[in-house]
Formats: structure tokens, sequence, C-alpha cells
């Protein structure tokens, strides 16, 4: 199924000149980051006995990105080590800077520190500390601190689940801060989805509504968020996928990065699978993919041919598309290394 995560969250981040870090200090940053990683880490969960691979370690590189790209960057994001708990590591080198950081999820809780990613030809990334405990019911809280543009904040809440675990109903209250303003904030969240099948088609239906509210500045912003997706393989080697978002605001906001507009955009995905051979290295699979941004009139359109490679958890391959921008112009060649889960 296509998933649209990355553009619901997508922001570009006004940079600000800051002296690119040298490797010496790429290295003492990942050290350090690692440290209070692991330091929280171990509160959380028990330290293993002996060194061996945890359960499960080679399924967790379905999640890792390795990119080779003039859009994202050239080097790795997610790489886990070969820890108990699970320990993610980020490195990818930038136009103009590094990025470089140490993740983890345990528990329902997210730590995270070092630089982020904030668009290939920004002048520095996006210095991040994150603690966020986002379980789907129970209770919330999250210290963010980021720096060169985006905001910070604090926040607690509580999330509980109706009609039967499909909604999940959130509520939370914080202070935020960015630039020179610092506000109080309220958010109230709504979502849920349905999976159903007809026949050989699987489709989903999700819903989100927000609502942010200000009330030293007096300003609140609602916004609701509409997904559609549906898988159908008429045959047992291909894969059809296609989705559509679509997101309707209203209001203003004192945090600019808690603001949202009108958006909308579909996707559609061809994937076909050829069969496994004893070979070192064969043809995994071909895939076509096709996004239109109907929102500012852009559309990419790519194509991926995916090795299977022996030893490696996840199919590698290059991807070659193009970039229609609107009126003609703002259109280029996009060129990347991919991945696709066995």
């Amino acid at each position: 199924m296509v998933s649209l995560s990355r553009l619901k969250n997508a922001l570009s981040w006004p940079p600000r000149s800051v002296e690119r870090p040298a490797p010496a200090s790429v290295c003492r940053g990942l050290l350090t980051a690692a440290a209070l990683l692991t330091s929280a880490a171990s509160a959380q969960a028990a330290a293993p006995t002996g060194f061996k691979l945890p359960s499960g370690y080679m399924g967790r590189f379905g999640s890792s990105e390795v990119t080779v790209s003039n859009e994202t960057g050239f080097g790795a994001r997610y790489l886990p080590l070969p820890f108990d708990p699970d320990i993610r590591v980020s490195l990818v080198r930038q136009a103009n800077y590094w990025e470089y950081n140490l993740s983890s999820r345990l528990n329902d809780t997210t730590l995270a520190g070092g630089v982020y990613f904030n668009g290939y030809a920004a002048v520095s990334g996006i210095p991040r500390v994150e603690w966020t405990r986002s379980p789907q019911r129970g209770l919330q809280y999250s210290a963010l601190i980021q720096g060169n543009g985006p905001h910070s904040h604090l926040s607690g809440g509580y999330a509980f689940l109706v009609l039967e675990d499909r909604v999940r109903v959130l509520n939370t209250v914080g202070v935020a801060l960015q630039g020179d303003v610092a506000a109080p904030y309220l958010q109230n969240e709504i979502g849920g989805g349905l999976s159903k099948t007809f026949g050989p088609v699987s489709t989903y239906t999700g819903a989100t509504t927000r609502l942010y509210a200000f009330p030293v500045q007096g300003q609140v912003q609602g916004s609701v968020d509409l997904y559609l997706a549906a898988n159908y393989s008429p045959v047992p080697a291909l894969t059809l996928s296609a989705s559509h978002f679509e997101r309707f605001a209203a209001g203003s906001v004192a945090i600019p990065d808690f603001g949202v507009g009108r958006y909308e955009e579909s996707a559609f995905t061809a994937t076909y699978r050829l069969p496994a051979t004893e070979q070192p290295v064969g043809l995994g699979a071909l895939r076509t993919r096709v996004n239109r941004n109907w929102t500012s009139d852009y559309t990419y359109v790519r194509g991926d041919l995916l090795l299977d490679i022996k030893g490696l958890p996840s199919m590698v391959g290059p991807s070659i598309g193009y970039q229609f921008g609107p009126a003609g112009k703002d259109t280029r060649w996009l060129m990347s290394l991919v991945s696709l889960p066995r």
C-alpha cells in the first residue's frame, strides 16, 4: 500500500548560516548521542547477557533506507545496530552539511538526537533532541528541542480508543516556542480508519481531524485529512496500488510549524516481482511509481530496477525518474538508489 506519511509531515524550514561540522565533530556528535540513547534505553530494557544478534535483527533492515540522490543526500538512514534494544543510526551527506543522528523506539517511547534533514541544498541541518511517549492509549508526553528555525515544545496528554478500537482520541496541552513566539496550546485529534476487501481488491479509508487552540494569542485552526488506498493483484507476481490524500484547513496558528493548508496528492505504484533464484545476484523486481501533487502542480514518474542480492535483507537497485513542474518549468531528471523488502 502506498504511504503518504512523508508527504503529510514534510515541511521546509528557513535555513540559517552556520559553520558546517567537520567529520571529527560528526563522530563526536554520534558518540555523544549514542551514550545518551544507550543510557536511556538501559532504563527501559534489560541488558542482554553476552553478545549475540538480537531476535529478529535482520527484519529491522526493512525500515532502513540507503539514499544515493540529489534530492535526499548520499548515505544511509535508520541502520539498526546489533543490540537489544533497537537503536538506529543515520549518516547522510548533503550538499552543505552532514545529517547524523541516533534514534530508538522502546515501549512506545521515541528517543532521538543528532542533526536531521533540512533539504539537500540547505546551509545546515536541523539539530534535534527528542523524548516522546506516544502509545495508542494512555499517558502521552513529549519534549522536543530543535534549532535553525523549527519549533520546540513540551507537552503532555492522554489518548483512548473507541468504537471497537477503530478510532483514537488524543487530547494534549503544551507550550511551544518558535522564533520570538512562545505559545501555550491545546490540541485535540480524532483519527481512525477502516479496511475492507472486495474480492481481489483490498481497500483502506482513513480520516483524521485536528484542532489547535492558542488561548494567549486568541488563534484557532482546524483541519481534516482524508486518505483512500487500494491494492489489487491481478496475477500473483504483480501488485497494483493506488492512493489519494486530501487535507482541508481553516483558521490560523501562533506557531508556524503547527499550521497546515489545503493539500491534495495522488499516487500509483505497479510492482512486479520475479521468481527467486539460487544465483548470488538476480533481478528481483520491477517497479513503476507515479505521484501527482495537485496543489503545487508537480508530477513525478519513476522506474525502479531492484536486484535480489543474497545476504541482503532487502532488494536494492537504481531508480531513474523525471519531475514535471508547473507550466513546463522546474523539470529535471531524478536519480536515486531504492530498496524494497523481500
